[in-house]
């Protein structure tokens, strides 16, 4: 198994905000599967996601949800990447 560093997009009127996920699955093609599953459920308020280009729309197309990219990465890598993300150094 390998694991796959999973970038979202979620766009609305106010700006665009990015998530970052790790899945791990045997290939690209089951990671992408997995990362449109994730995403088809990403607002859960929304009961009828509309279907779009690499991703999915939510409240009547006010909210788009959609994958960026995905790229092999280790779990190592990837904390790191959340650490330097969410520490502040005041140093």
């Amino acid at each position: 198994m390998q694991d796959y560093w999973i970038k979202i997009s979620e766009s609305e009127d106010d700006g665009i905000k990015y998530h970052h996920f790790l899945i791990t699955a045997q290939n690209q093609t089951e990671a992408r599967k997995f990362a449109m599953a994730f995403i088809e459920r990403f607002i859960e308020d929304d009961e009828n996601p509309e279907a779009i280009e690499s991703g999915y729309s939510f409240y009547n197309k006010a909210v788009f949800v959609r994958l960026v990219s995905i790229k092999e990465t280790t779990k190592e890598t990837f904390k790191n990447f959340l650490l330097k993300l969410h520490t502040i150094d005041m140093g």
